[in-house]
């Protein structure tokens, strides 16, 4: 296989307008493309947002018998597609389907002066699916002839985000080894990290799978059924099923990400004090002063490797299911195991402390 990143995140959601607005003006996106009936889109509007590395899809449909209408509807807003970055959409295409994967849409190509892309779309579990994207220029058109481009606003001197680190996906209790050979045969990706989590009477189980350069990252989570109900069931419930739980933007400077962000209205999970002063005591040391750390919220953790700094979001959906994450790795390649706990329980203390809310978290 030669797919190696994420090319885009699409979510189909109530209102593509009202999305972009929220992305833009909290996290400094920028709308990027558009496409709509005019231009072949049918029954349906579409946004392309970009910032930095990142690119995100949010797609509302026009009326109410239209697919993106009934995964709304079972859903709630959420992440459709996780498409990826290929150098040859037609052959991975065919090997996902050989290995067992279900074609969606086969191979098509869009081309105009703008350049010329390649896409192929397999599905993976419960609505979710994976569209190969193979561009012949990287920097041209998002999807030549079906999205039109807008004139971009200025662009920030030192935008935020480098890429999409890692994406979360919250499974079904029982399902995650499944998952994960399904993720090595159809797409060619490999298990390198595994990690029990307990949180008070809850237990899951996480692995990740990665292609060879770590361009894909997806860290698969399933509640243990012999501990008590919490957060992950929360998600199942609230999405109806497995999906997608939190998408992490990767930053080179996640202290000047995280004030811009809040200070644009983004909420962050807050972590107790007492973290902060048992970081000395882990041997965890980085360049920012423990002060700034806790001030923002920030968990920092160490792999073989590096270190990792970390924040999460609060969800901004209705079902409070899909969040958000930023990170910054200093030459960190894993995932450290006091973050990924802390993360645990900070969402734990959020369902402590609203119980008519489910927000959940899941890596």
């Amino acid at each position: 296989m030669t797919a190696h990143g994420v090319d885009h995140v699409e979510f189909f959601v109530g209102d593509a307008a009202q999305a972009a607005h929220y992305y833009c003006t909290t996290y400094g996106f920028r709308v990027v493309a558009e496409a709509d009936p005019l231009t072949g889109l049918a029954g349906a509007r579409s946004l392309v947002l970009a910032h930095g590395g990142v690119r995100l899809v949010v797609t509302s449909a026009l009326h109410d018998d239209h697919p993106v209408s009934r995964f709304v509807r079972r859903h709630g807003d959420g992440v459709r597609d996780v498409a990826l970055c290929t150098t040859d959409a037609v052959s991975d295409f065919a090997r996902a389907v050989a290995a067992g994967a279900e074609a969606v849409a086969g191979p098509r190509t869009f081309e105009d002066g703008s350049g010329r892309v390649t896409v192929a779309t397999v599905a993976a579990a419960n609505d979710l699916v994976h569209t190969l994207v193979q561009r012949d220029d990287p920097s041209g058109s998002f999807l030549p002839g079906r999205y039109r481009s807008i004139s971009e606003a200025a662009v920030p001197t030192a935008e935020l985000f480098r890429s999409i680190d890692h994406l979360a996906f919250c499974l079904r209790p029982g399902s995650l080894a499944g998952v994960v050979d399904f993720y090595e045969r159809a797409l060619g990706l490999r298990h390198t990290y595994y990690e029990y989590i307990v949180v008070g009477g809850q237990a899951m189980e996480s692995k990740v799978v990665q292609d060879e350069s770590r361009g894909i990252t997806f860290t698969m989570v399933e509640p243990d059924p012999s501990g008590a109900r919490g957060q992950l069931n929360d998600f199942l419930d609230g999405f109806d099923g497995p999906g997608v739980q939190h998408v992490a933007y990767g930053t080179d400077d996640i202290v000047r990400a995280a004030g811009e962000l809040r200070e644009s209205g983004v909420e962050f999970l807050s972590t107790p004090a007492g973290y902060y002063s048992s970081l000395a005591e882990r041997g965890i040391d980085v360049d920012i002063d423990t002060r700034a750390l806790q001030e923002l919220g920030l968990l920092v953790d160490r792999d073989e490797w590096g270190h990792l700094i970390q924040v999460f979001t609060r969800s901004p959906f209705a079902r409070r299911t899909v969040f958000f994450e930023l990170i910054q790795r200093v030459e960190a390649r894993t995932f450290g195991s006091g973050n990924i706990k802390a993360l645990y329980e900070a969402v734990e203390r959020e369902r402590v402390q609203a119980p008519g809310l489910t927000v959940r978290a899941g890596r």
